[in-house]
């Protein structure tokens, strides 16, 4: 399997492949947060590009963290493709795709199964 990125990694897709599935899995998590407070922070820079002119400095952050966005989606796509490798999932598995808003807290709590606690460990 061969991969080759648009984007400047800490990592080749050779290396990505020697790391262990536990390794993978919590990068892909860590970047998926990381992707997350970015999309806010672009959110809340977008709200404030509306003036006229435009802050210069609010355009130069929000170009940047659109370069790291882009780079870090990347960087998860070769993770998911180096964990798809080792037998563990198919690179398409939503499950290591960005999560989905949580559920409110109300309905967190009427979800949950029987026999578990609200912290997600389970009553005896």
């Amino acid at each position: 399997m061969e991969f080759t990125p648009r984007h400047k990694q800490p990592f080749t897709f050779e290396e990505a492949l020697s790391l262990d599935v536990s390794t993978i899995t919590a990068e892909i998590a860590r970047l998926q947060n990381s992707l997350a407070l970015l999309n806010d922070t672009q959110t809340e820079l977008q709200s404030h590009l509306t003036t006229d002119p435009p802050d210069k400095d609010l355009v130069e952050a929000f170009q940047e963290n659109k370069a790291i966005i882009d780079s870090q989606n990347e960087r998860i796509l070769m993770l998911r493709l180096a964990l798809q490798s080792k037998g563990g999932v198919l690179a398409s598995n939503p499950h290591y795709a960005l999560p989905a808003d949580p559920p409110p807290e109300s309905t967190r709590s009427q979800t949950e199964p029987e026999g578990f606690d609200e912290d997600g460990g389970i009553t005896l």
